[in-house]
């Protein structure tokens, strides 16, 4: 049998950046943005209240 190893090595390295992001204000909702691709009203995109804003560290977006 032959396996192919190409690509197992090749993985390209997850950076992770300080990313400001927009999170929901209600303690029950779980939902929450970046900052680069909030809405205009910044309202949670889930449920609809209010948003903080805060830093997380995510992914960078390529």
């Amino acid at each position: 049998m032959f396996f192919n190893k190409k690509g197992q090595d090749d993985k390209p390295e997850v950076v992770f950046l300080n990313t400001e992001i927009y999170s929901c204000s209600d303690d029950n909702c779980k939902g929450w943005m970046r900052k680069d691709f909030a809405s205009d009203d910044l309202k949670c995109p889930l449920c609809g209240n209010d948003t903080t804003e805060e830093m997380r560290e995510l992914p960078q977006i390529l």
